[in-house]
């Protein structure tokens, strides 16, 4: 039943997707992109809906500061789901597959989305580095996804370093966001998608004004436990 429905919503959810990156990429030739923002999250919730995700949002992320974004990764429609609680401008750090799809790599690129390369340390301090300028220079929200890949058990994952470093450098709060749902939506080992409500619960900023390069380990571990008790789970 899942796969028949599954693949009806592929071709609508699809065809969608030809209508939405046409619009992005249209008008970010015309005008700019900064224009594109107010509407995103109201863009990506009909593709969302449209590929059988209904979403439900707790809390807002604060329109006061620039924002170090992090969040969990258990399904493809991730970044989908990053957009609904943000404001403001922002990017993302995204694996480097992602730049190579036709239409979405073109509407990343306008959004200064930056590749990561999870195989190259030194390409991905640079991704790093390039982020921490966009947010000093640009003023963006910066999303990024600690574990560094989807989980594939449903569990949170260990965290890699890199967006801790980042937010030490540039002295930004990190805010967790926990998707609740995605796993059980399309996780990484299943082609085929399970109609599901997604609930996206924004956590409370974690000042990381304490923490310098030597107490990475404390903020990485100080920032896991946040997400634990979002999503409900007890440590592995």
């Amino acid at each position: 039943m899942y796969q028949l429905l599954s693949i009806v919503l592929y071709l609508v959810g699809g065809f969608y997707f030809l209508i939405f990156g046409a619009y992005v990429i249209i008008l970010s030739f015309i005008f700019s992109h900064k224009y594109l923002y107010p509407t995103l999250p109201f863009l990506t919730r009909v593709q969302l809906f449209l590929l059988g995700a209904w979403i439900r949002i707790k809390n807002k992320i604060p329109n006061d500061q620039t924002y170090i974004v992090m969040m969990n990764h258990a399904s493809f429609a991730d970044v989908f789901f990053s957009v609904q609680p943000l404001k403001g401008k922002y990017t993302a750090i995204l694996a480097s597959f992602n730049f190579k799809i036709p239409i979405w790599g073109t509407m990343l690129r306008f959004f200064k989305a930056i590749p990561v390369y999870r195989k190259d340390k030194i390409k991905a301090i640079k991704a790093i580095k390039h982020a921490e300028t966009i947010i000093k220079d640009l003023k963006y929200h910066v999303v990024i996804f600690p574990e560094g890949t989807r989980t594939t058990d449903g569990k949170l994952q260990k965290f890699k370093k890199g967006g801790f470093h980042m937010a030490i450098n540039t002295q930004v709060p990190i805010i967790p966001i926990a998707v609740k749902g995605g796993f059980n939506y399309k996780p990484k080992t299943r082609w085929y998608i399970k109609p599901s409500i997604i609930d996206i619960e924004v956590g409370n900023p974690i000042d990381v004004s304490k923490y310098t390069v030597n107490d990475i380990d404390s903020l990485i571990d100080d920032t896991r436990k946040e997400f634990l008790k979002l999503l409900n789970e007890q440590e592995k």
